[in-house]
């Protein structure tokens, strides 16, 4: 039996994994982002090349037949119109390989996230800053999820509710709050979050450290302290409901006994 290949810890490890055509492609993207944010920290987040500066600014990912590009939604959004020829989805594009790449287009759209980026970071100073108003109240836990969740597609909507479901229904002691900017779950610790949503495929991010201990054919990764759960569509998800719930409910278990 072939031995599973460990994921990438670098990113010249990531772009070492494909041919030569899609590398040569892959450098260059990396170069143009590189370029575009000479002051990005860059590393790898969920198993893709990942650029941040005062958070997240995009990621990539390469496939047979096209490189996705992740620029949040907002990147997205702004860019609507010029992306309009490609293939999208909820704040990824897909730039397929065997048409040119549009290096230009992915300039413009880094630049526009650094400063968007700078405005955050700005506005959450000032914000730090001034004075709340005294009628001011904080969105509950079930508020921010159900916000979070009002902004999805239909189709990842579906799936995530899904899974949702699933992960509520394996404890009664698991809490949901909004953290990581994705709906995650908690007993006494950080346990289960969900990751970034691409195209048909849906991830979870299992944080807790004895998440390493469980044997599953669901959990990817190698690892130090997590493991990835990824679903390919919504039949995937059902098919892998009682397996999903065994693990939660081992990690319960496993703080229980603490």
């Amino acid at each position: 039996m072939q031995q599973k290949k460990a994921p990438a810890k670098t990113v010249d490890e990531y772009l070492a994994a494909f041919p030569a055509s899609t590398k040569k492609i892959l450098e260059q993207l990396r170069k143009a982002i590189k370029a575009a944010a000479p002051n990005a920290e860059e590393g790898i987040s969920y198993q893709m090349p990942a650029y941040k500066y005062k958070g997240v600014l995009v990621y990539f990912a390469a496939y047979e037949k096209h490189i996705g590009f992740y620029a949040a939604p907002t990147g997205h959004a702004a860019f609507k119109k010029e992306l309009s020829v490609y293939k999208t989805g909820k704040g990824s594009v897909q730039f397929p390989l065997d048409q040119p790449f549009p290096f230009d287009l992915v300039t413009k759209i880094v630049k526009w996230r650094i400063k968007e980026n700078d405005g955050k970071a700005a506005g959450d100073k000032k914000e730090k800053t001034a004075a709340k108003p005294a009628t001011s109240k904080k969105p509950t836990d079930e508020e921010q999820v159900k916000a979070w969740i009002a902004k999805l597609e239909p189709a990842a909507k579906k799936e995530i509710e899904a899974v949702r479901k699933i992960i509520k229904g394996a404890s009664p002691k698991l809490s949901e709050r909004i953290k990581w900017n994705a709906p995650s779950y908690y007993y006494k610790e950080d346990i289960v979050t969900f990751g970034p949503y691409r195209t048909q495929k849906l991830l979870l991010v299992f944080h807790h450290p004895a998440v390493v201990k469980i044997k599953s054919a669901l959990l990817q990764g190698d690892y130090k302290d997590r493991r990835l759960v990824y679903f390919d569509g919504l039949k995937a998800v059902k098919d892998n409901a009682k397996e999903l719930e065994r693990i939660i409910t081992e990690l319960v278990k496993a703080i229980d006994k603490k």
